[in-house]
């Protein structure tokens, strides 16, 4: 690879080519188990989204402008066509990457996101706390999930938000642009496509039953854009489809990538 975009490389590189995109606040580790049970068969690359995990920071976080970045990145290592799976907002990246580049696109996974405008209320509060707390007067991650478990009681997504949280000279600090994230999320809460955006190729949107992000109402705008696509609910799963029900997740992403057989 040959920018500041970090990325976890795992398989041959002579099988096809998978790449794994995670959702806000998250990082190439979230496809960690996935993308180790798939090495044997293809080749994965997962990647830290721009103002996220290891990967470089800018002023300006928009999807179009990841996509962008994430495809150039892809084809100056020499991946000419590849399938795309991304998860929330990397599902939002993986649409637009589909639409813009169909020709070196295969396959394209989308999880647990559609496309279309999402309350950017709804990610404010988790932001706005992460910023608040004063990590410099804390010492560890247990005293950070502490201080946050008033503002966000849910301890599963504390501890997934405190993943970000790391340590160096023996200074906590976070690995996200949070301030950046936050005056950004009204663009990256909406919908990243535009009514004559298309994608023809195989599509699988795998959603979450107990999520609420996509719904049966939403079938019909998913089908204008992307007119090949599968739909699948695992009724068992909430947003983190492919953390909540990982053996129903990776069934369904077997058989899609394999083409049905």
């Amino acid at each position: 690879m040959v920018s500041d975009l970090y990325v976890e490389e795992r398989g041959n590189p002579g099988d096809s080519t998978i790449i794994f995109l995670h959702g806000l606040l998250g990082s190439s580790r979230n496809w960690r188990s996935v993308t180790k049970s798939l090495s044997e068969k293809y080749h994965t690359l997962c990647f830290d989204l721009p103002n996220h995990g290891k990967s470089f920071h800018e002023v300006e976080s928009t999807v179009q402008k990841m996509a962008k970045v994430i495809h150039a990145e892809i084809i100056q290592s020499g991946i000419s066509h590849f399938s795309l799976c991304g998860h929330s907002l990397g599902g939002k990246i993986a649409m637009r990457m589909a639409c813009d580049y169909p020709g070196n696109v295969d396959q394209l996974v989308v999880v647990d996101i559609a496309p279309r405008d999402y309350p950017p209320e709804h990610h404010l509060p988790t932001l706005q706390a992460l910023l608040d707390l004063d990590i410099s007067s804390l010492s560890s991650r247990k005293e950070a999930d502490e201080a946050l478990s008033e503002q966000i009681p849910n301890w599963a997504f504390r501890q997934f938000l405190l993943t970000n949280l790391e340590r160096k000279d023996n200074r906590l600090f976070w690995l996200p642009d949070l301030v950046v994230l936050r005056d950004s999320i009204g663009s990256l809460s909406s919908n990243p496509l535009q009514k004559k955006d298309r994608f023809e190729g195989e599509t699988l949107f795998l959603c979450g039953g107990k999520s609420g992000y996509v719904r049966s109402e939403h079938h019909t705008s998913i089908r204008d854009y992307f007119p090949a696509a599968e739909m699948i609910t695992l009724p068992n799963a909430g947003h983190d489809v492919h953390v909540e029900d990982r053996e129903g997740f990776m069934a369904h992403l077997h058989n899609f990538l394999q083409g049905g057989n």
